[in-house]
């Protein structure tokens, strides 16, 4: 694995001025293992001197300008930034897979065409047209410094994955050095909830896989939907421990954030069998409240909304496993870090 010491330093690449759930994981990794004694760094990229966002204070950060690149330290990227690999000789490398899809969806610019087809054909094509129209109108060669899977495959780093769905990807990709490290979501909102007093909410996220939400909203225009948007941390925990059920019938490029929120504030969950969502390990709920996502399904979809809009009472409790989990996420995301960062005597 890793090779560190007491005086390596660890520099984690994150884009500047964003508030994400996965920019807050790359400032939890930085903020822990400072935590642990070891000295580690946020390295911001998109602009020139920018400062540790306001929501981020209550970590412990440090803020780098530059890697030193030295053998003795560790450069972390997670999946957007991998290009930036290419600038390093000498330290040790070391690649967070936060997500697969947003791995090719971020990487149009980046990723050769062979590898953006063998995800999904019709998007290479659409970024291989668009790289021709830029090198014969705007003289911009896109085909150029770009890399493959293979390429990852063979580099001297560590691959981490936080997805169940995330391992499968690299293992069927042929990466051998893999290792587990997870995440956990900020749970200083929870305070417990009440299953009381719920109104038949049907909350969703208009970000992802909407086109489908809207089947689902045409079919029955008249319950209670209402888009997560336009609502700051206060708006949306008073919004989620007011309401019955939450949707998403998105991508689901990772572990994420939403569903896990919404359930550990006594939200029922249904979700389509896209990405994480085909893996229990990374939504565990059963069976029936995950649905293939096909124009087939609208009516049973609908159909069983309607059935937790009106036994939600007697539903809730089968989300307990999954909001045990997630209250766990916290101790065993610092069990990995600790076993995968630990200095050798």
């Amino acid at each position: 694995m890793l090779d560190i010491s007491v005086d390596t330093k660890i520099f984690v690449y994150c884009p500047a001025d964003v508030v994400t759930g996965g920019a807050e994981l790359l400032h939890q990794l930085v903020d822990l293992l400072n935590n642990q004694g070891l000295d580690a760094y946020i390295i911001y990229y998109g602009k020139d001197g920018a400062k540790v966002p306001i929501a981020y204070h209550n970590y412990t950060i440090k803020v780098a300008d530059s890697v030193e690149d030295e053998s003795k330290n560790v450069v972390v990227f997670y999946e957007a930034a991998f290009d930036r690999i290419k600038q390093l000789r000498n330290a040790q490398i070391f690649l967070w897979w936060l997500s697969v899809d947003n791995f090719y969806i971020y990487g149009t610019n980046i990723i050769n065409i062979r590898d953006l087809c063998r995800f999904d054909f019709l998007f290479g094509l659409r970024i291989a047209m668009s790289r021709c129209f830029q090198l014969l109108f705007k003289g911009k060669n896109l085909f150029r410094q770009t890399f493959s899977i293979n390429w990852l495959t063979k580099l001297n780093a560590v691959n981490a994955y936080q997805s169940e769905y995330a391992q499968n990807f690299l293992i069927n990709h042929g990466f051998k050095l893999t290792t587990p490290l997870s995440d956990y979501i900020n749970t200083d909102f929870y305070k417990g909830f009440s299953t009381s007093n719920r109104k038949n909410n049907i909350l969703y996220n208009p970000k992802k896989g909407l086109a489908f939400t809207k089947k689902l909203i045409a079919h029955n225009p008249n319950l209670n939907w209402i888009p997560l948007e336009n609502m700051n941390r206060e708006d949306l925990v008073k919004v989620f421990n007011e309401s019955k059920l939450y949707v998403d019938f998105g991508y689901h490029p990772g572990k994420d954030r939403l569903p896990r929120e919404v359930a550990l504030n006594g939200c029922c969950v249904i979700t389509g069998m896209r990405g994480s969502a085909r893996f229990f390990e990374d939504v565990s709920l059963m069976n029936a409240y995950k649905f293939d996502q096909s124009d087939a399904s609208v009516s049973s979809i609908v159909e069983k909304i309607e059935d937790v809009l009106a036994h939600y009472e007697d539903q809730v409790s089968n989300f307990d496993l999954y909001r045990e989990q997630i209250l766990n996420e916290r101790k065993v995301f610092e069990e990995q870090v600790k076993k995968i960062f630990k200095i050798k005597s």
